[in-house]
């Protein structure tokens, strides 16, 4: 090949690629920030999620103009986006687009125009004054979630108190312990909904209602060398606690929870032992109030702009006492039960030649006024505990 014929090919390709170059940046439009703050959106509405916000002053590069809206990119942050869409009432173009923009202006037909009409004259750059303009008033984001998972509480003296009974029965009646035997409630399922309204960006304030509940029954069986005893023990405690607390994101999926609750709580046993020939039963219920505290952090799976799917790990200290109901008990040998109101009380029962053993009884009598009772306390019923739920979030 000649040396005029590389000359010729060499100036070919550089010329190919200095077009490239023009036409990949002919669309690209600087603008600058007028607003106090611009928001950056994921898509181009007022109800989309900010993703990145720039002060008033800042430069960015628009990719393109889709109706009221300029596609931004601009250097990742925490969050990882590197583009975004802000409104055109936020920013100041810098430069003419040039006719490669994808937003054109549609001509006015020749037929039309006013030849007689002077024209416009535009004042110089450097005296043109930025119009002051604002963000148009952003409604805040609301979001529902509705969600199931299962919880551990620690059941506090109600569950030592079933233990006790057993321990202490054996004791006195066989000279074993029973307790090993019982099963005290621990994991039950809870079920809530939670509504959120957005402060800013990050930042949430949430309503929510819960329902909890667990129980256990557990038979215990005394074996003697003429006679079986079978003890029914069956301690239950259930909430419905009222939370409020703030949401914040961090990150976009990402999320840490805190607040109190108020808790309407509710506990019972069933105390039954069936002998040869006759049985005896206590049934008893209780309901008390109380606060408490929460916490969390949380997951979220996005679906969609308006679905998600939320895995949340939660904590919850809400030890609760002051409970109040009735105790009723009834004998194969009576014909009507004995009801009985008044506190939940927590004791000790201490025989002689004998440790101390946790009992829990709703009594209108203190528990204190018997022989071998120590330790009188109200009885605690402890919802404290962990609860991993799984849940939808509808976003408005």
């Amino acid at each position: 090949m000649k040396k005029n014929d590389m000359r010729v090919l060499r100036t070919a390709a550089l010329l190919v690629l200095a077009l490239g170059s023009l036409s990949f940046s002919a669309g690209a439009v600087k603008l600058k920030v007028t607003a106090e703050v611009a928001n950056i959106r994921i898509k181009p509405s007022i109800s989309s999620p900010i993703i990145r916000q720039f002060p008033e002053g800042a430069i960015l590069e628009s990719v393109r103009q889709e109706g009221d809206w300029y596609l931004v990119r601009f250097e990742p942050d925490e969050s990882g986006a590197t583009s975004g869409y802000v409104h055109e009432s936020l920013v100041l173009p810098l430069e003419e687009r040039t006719a490669a923009a994808p937003r054109a202006q549609t001509a006015e037909p020749a037929a039309k125009k006013n030849v007689d009409k002077p024209a416009r004259t535009e004042a110089p750059a450097a005296e043109a004054e930025l119009p002051v303009v604002e963000e148009a008033i952003v409604p805040p984001t609301w979001t529902i979630t509705i969600s199931a998972g299962g919880q551990f509480a620690a059941g506090g003296d109600l569950n030592k108190g079933a233990v006790g009974l057993a321990d202490s029965f054996g004791a006195t009646n066989y000279g074993v312990e029973g307790g090993k035997d019982v099963k005290p409630p621990h994991l039950g399922l809870i079920y809530g909904g939670e509504v959120a309204v957005s402060l800013s960006s990050r930042l949430y304030v949430s309503v929510g209602v819960d329902y909890f509940r667990t129980s256990q029954e557990s038979l215990v069986t005394f074996q003697g060398e003429t006679s079986e005893d079978i003890l029914t023990i069956k301690p239950m405690f259930q909430a419905i606690p009222v939370r409020v607390g703030l949401v914040y994101h961090p990150f976009s999926n990402f999320y840490a929870k805190l607040g109190f609750a108020y808790y309407f709580a509710k506990c019972g046993y069933t105390y039954r032992l069936e002998q040869e020939t006759s049985w005896k039963e206590n049934i008893g219920d209780a309901s008390a109030n109380g606060l408490g505290l929460w916490g969390g952090v949380g997951y979220e799976f996005v679906l969609s702009e308006t679905f998600s799917l939320v895995l949340e790990a939660q904590g919850q200290y809400a030890p609760v006492k002051g409970f109040s109901g009735r105790d009723t008990s009834e004998t194969s040998e009576t014909t009507e039960p004995t009801v009985d109101q008044g506190k939940l009380y927590a004791y000790d029962v201490r025989l002689p030649g004998s440790p101390g053993y946790p009992l829990v009884i709703i009594s209108s009598r203190r528990p204190s006024s018997y022989a071998y009772v120590e330790n009188e306390r109200e009885a605690k019923v402890d919802f404290s505990g962990v609860a991993l739920r799984l849940g939808l979030k509808v976003r408005f």
